[in-house]
């Protein structure tokens, strides 16, 4: 490759532990060790994968042929999963073999649970990595760190873990925010088919300093405890959920484009973060409101345009009597209401 001069199979492995080696009838010539966890033992592309978002008539291996002629991604689904697709470049080699280096999108975090993979099965550049250490549970990465038997090495990934954590709720802190929401903001500048849309929601507790005043700072930790907790269970596993300040959270929803579903997910948070809150023979009464932001309302989107909406959409909401959600629209030509006290 490249000039006449070929590349090692052990070392096109350890550069990229995801790519798959093809002759022209579809017969695999070599694979990387990521990638031949997925897959097992399979010997041919089409026992492996088959074709994803390309029309119903596409045969797989022409289209991948046809895609490291023209320069477009190829997205292969392995057979028998839900995962999603993956998603890769291609490219022809001498004696027509084609290389496809692949890669999971999206689907990184589950495949990371489901395969049992850690940062060892990524190149070192890799920016899943970083995807992994925001994701992936206090337990989850406890278990990690329990298969190391090197002190540097646990005290090097606690440390990553630590840098993207909130201490008191373990939701991520700002760091950690603004990591998840790049890549977000990246997806959503993706060319047409390959674009993802997005959510985000802004909370801001009502009441919260009367019950620091009233009982003290340790009822107030144990408010925002449990408000993570309500917020864990109303969202989903690829949501980002994080604390970025006192009691201000935000949260992104990728994906989520129905404002319908949004306004379902803020009513159902507001009646469970209402619910009077036990701590020693006191109960604590919050509120909260929510201001939320969809990206699909923007022709041209930057990070800070849509946080600065979804804050200002907060505020309408404490404006018009707190306990409720308001979603920003475009010269505020919306209804915004989504319920509460």
């Amino acid at each position: 490759m490249g000039g006449g001069r070929a590349i090692a199979v052990e070392r096109l492995a350890a550069l990229m532990p995801m790519h798959l080696q093809i002759d022209e009838n579809g017969a695999i010539l070599s694979c990387g060790p990521t990638l031949r966890k997925l897959i097992g033992r399979a010997r041919h592309v089409a026992t492996a994968f088959e074709l994803r978002r390309a029309p119903p008539d596409a045969l797989l291996i022409p289209a991948i042929i046809a895609a490291a002629r023209s320069g477009e991604r190829v997205f292969l689904g392995l057979r028998d999963s839900d995962l999603p697709p993956l998603r890769g470049e291609a490219m022809i080699l001498p004696a027509d073999a084609v290389l496809i280096n692949l890669g999971f999108g999206i689907g990184v975090i589950d495949a990371v649970a489901r395969y049992d993979l850690t940062d060892a099965d990524f190149a070192a550049n890799e920016l899943a990595i970083e995807i992994m250490y925001l994701h992936k549970s206090s337990q989850a990465i406890r278990a990690e760190l329990a298969r190391h038997s090197h002190h540097l090495e646990q005290a090097r990934e606690t440390a990553e873990m630590q840098a993207f954590t909130d201490p008191l709720t373990g939701l991520l802190n700002r760091r950690g925010f603004e990591l998840a929401f790049s890549l977000a903001i990246e997806a959503r500048r993706a060319p047409e088919g390959r674009r993802q849309e997005f959510s985000v929601l802004q909370i801001d507790l009502d009441w919260f300093k009367q019950v620091n005043d009233r009982f003290g700072h340790a009822a107030g930790d144990a408010v925002l405890r449990r408000l993570a907790e309500i917020l864990r269970q109303e969202t989903r596993a690829e949501d980002s959920l994080a604390r970025i300040g006192g009691d201000e959270f935000l949260i992104l929803l990728p994906a989520l484009t129905s404002e319908t579903a949004l306004r379902q997910l803020g009513r159902r948070m507001i009646a469970s973060i209402q619910q009077p809150i036990r701590f020693d023979a006191n109960l604590c009464q919050v509120s909260a409101s929510i201001g939320a932001a969809l990206s699909e309302r923007y022709d041209e989107l930057t990070a800070e345009q849509i946080l600065s909406d979804a804050d200002a959409a907060l505020y309408t909401a404490k404006r018009d009597g707190r306990g409720r959600m308001h979603i920003h629209c475009p010269g505020d030509d919306c209804a915004g209401d989504a319920g509460g006290a």
